[in-house]
């Protein structure tokens, strides 16, 4: 049975609450921003992992930490070297804009995984297509 730590971070919705959250970081009020803290800490990291197809299994949450950590200062680092003032604002929108982006491309990722899963099955009549792997196993 899997866990419920592990189960909520599966889910999507999630993720893009995060990216929200990250997005709308600046209107919170002083200390309040804290909220955002478990958002900027899983969000980033978990979607790359996604992206990458490591989001399987309790590990990856774990790794979601510093691997958003690494996307945090690459984020200030091509804000600052773009000129663009580093605020919570700016921060905030590209971590929330990357994070979608991660997001929508690891569905993108998975769907053409499915397409090419789907293509390369063969049909059930074909099958002089069907490769007989005992077959040239023993050819060696």
């Amino acid at each position: 049975m899997m866990n419920g730590r592990l189960r909520a971070a599966r889910e999507p919705g999630l993720l893009i609450a995060g990216a929200v959250l990250l997005i709308y970081a600046p209107v919170f009020p002083g200390l309040s921003r804290l909220v955002v803290l478990p958002a900027l800490l899983l969000a980033p990291g978990y979607a790359l992992l996604r992206l990458l197809g490591r989001a399987t299994g309790t590990r990856s949450i774990s790794m979601a930490v510093p691997v958003s950590l690494v996307v945090v200062v690459c984020a200030s680092l091509v804000l600052d070297v773009s000129g663009i003032r580093l605020d919570p604002l700016s921060l905030g929108s590209l971590l929330g804009a990357a994070t979608a982006l991660f997001l929508v491309a690891s569905y993108g990722r998975q769907l053409v995984a499915g397409a090419l899963r789907q293509r390369r099955r063969p049909l059930p009549g074909d099958r002089d297509l069907v490769r007989d792997d005992a077959a040239v196993g023993e050819r060696r």
